[in-house]
């Protein structure tokens, strides 16, 4: 048999589950504190995994990593407020933050409930990026309106500035009244942050900095008109409460004229600061890359030793061959000069033996030669008779 109960149980446990899931897809707060759970694992976990980085460069001090803050502005608005900033890295190359700032003002009990009622509250984290201008030498023509805007290099650059953009995400509630209605709600948004910081004041043990900026964004708010009821000393809602909806212009969140408390300055945060250390770490990096130019230029000699071995051995086969050629034709031109040469001797051996027999065939016909006695007898003759 099917177990009523066990169904009962799971059908209502589905229902608490959807219910569930349908309440955090609605509700902004827990949007937003979704994507700050998120953005603190994710900047956490990019910092253990550039852990190895910041073994490598220089050191900050941890103390020298935090900043405290105050708006001005927001007191003169009778708004408390205040302010942390961390460096993400522990580098000296590091620019990169992430600040949280909290806004308080009101909710306090009253025996009798004022008129004019101003009570606020905010939570705002925030990203940030700082980076300082750089020279612009003399090129001998006006910079143009985008590199006015846009370049870090100035003609006058202000080295003691440290300017900063950054995103932020905020959200709070408000209970606003000046006149016979008021409006109530609470709000969400995003947007982004812009300004400078530059210092102000130095002690012995920490700084005073002065920032100025501001903050513009979008906003969604939830809210509904109230009124205040004296016979009954109570607020009444005077409106429906209008849902969540997206306020149709930008919204100024932010004016700072923020004093800021740091263990270094602003002047020497955000940039090369420690020079001994970076020396060390380029020499170190010239030595490494001495090293690996060295490695780099023994293989391209060992290279060219070897294309140079190929080479020679190449060409030392290619001398043998011509050699070898070389010699071979002398040894044909020898060996037929050899041969005309034997031809030549036949050609000459076989004339002068015509020769020979030809002579010898002519000797045979002359009569005999008289021998030299009678030739000398006939001679003494011959001079007698006369």
């Amino acid at each position: 048999m099917v177990n009523i109960g066990l169904c009962r149980k799971r059908i209502l446990g589905l229902c608490m589950f959807r219910k569930w899931i349908n309440h955090i897809l609605v509700s902004p707060y827990y949007i937003l504190s979704f994507v700050c759970i998120w953005l603190s694992l994710n900047i956490g976990y990019s910092q253990t995994k550039k852990t190895y980085k910041a073994q490598e460069d220089t050191i900050v001090a941890f103390k020298d990593r935090w900043s405290f803050k105050t708006n001005s502005v927001g007191w003169l608005m009778t708004i408390p407020n205040a302010a942390v900033e961390f460096d993400i890295t522990n580098s000296v190359y590091n620019k990169l933050t992430l600040s949280l700032e909290g806004k308080y003002n009101g909710y306090t009990s009253h025996n009798y409930l004022p008129y004019m009622v101003m009570n606020y509250w905010e939570v705002k984290p925030e990203f940030r990026k700082y980076w300082r201008t750089e020279f612009r030498g003399n090129t001998g023509s006006e910079p143009t309106l985008k590199e006015k805007l846009f370049s870090k290099k100035r003609t006058n650059p202000r080295y003691w500035r440290a300017y900063y953009l950054g995103g932020y995400l905020n959200a709070g509630g408000y209970d606003l009244k000046f006149s016979e209605n008021g409006i109530q709600g609470k709000y969400i948004g995003a947007g982004v942050s812009a300004g400078y910081s530059i210092p102000l004041y130095s002690y012995k043990n920490g700084n005073i900095d002065l920032e100025l900026g501001g903050s513009l964004g979008l906003m969604m708010t939830r809210n509904n008109k109230f009124a205040l009821d004296r016979e009954n000393n109570a607020y009444i809602p005077t409106s429906d409460v209008r849902n969540w909806h997206v306020v149709p212009f930008p919204v100024v969140s932010d004016l700072r004229v923020a004093f800021v408390f740091r263990f270094k300055s602003i002047k020497d945060k955000y940039k090369r600061s420690d020079d001994a250390k970076i020396q060390a770490r380029q020499a170190a990096r010239m030595e490494k890359k001495r090293i690996k130019d060295s490695i780099r230029v023994a293989k391209h000699i060992e290279d060219s030793l070897q294309d140079m071995r190929k080479k020679f051995v190449k060409d030392s086969v290619r001398a043998a061959r011509l050699l070898e050629d070389s010699l071979q034709e002398v040894r044909k031109q020898f060996v037929r000069d050899s041969i005309d040469n034997v031809r030549k001797m036949e050609k000459e051996a076989k004339a002068a033996d015509r020769r020979r027999k030809d002579e010898d065939g002519k000797s045979e016909n002359l009569p005999p030669k008289a021998s030299a006695d009678e030739n000398k007898n006939a001679v003494i003759k011959t001079k007698e008779e006369e």
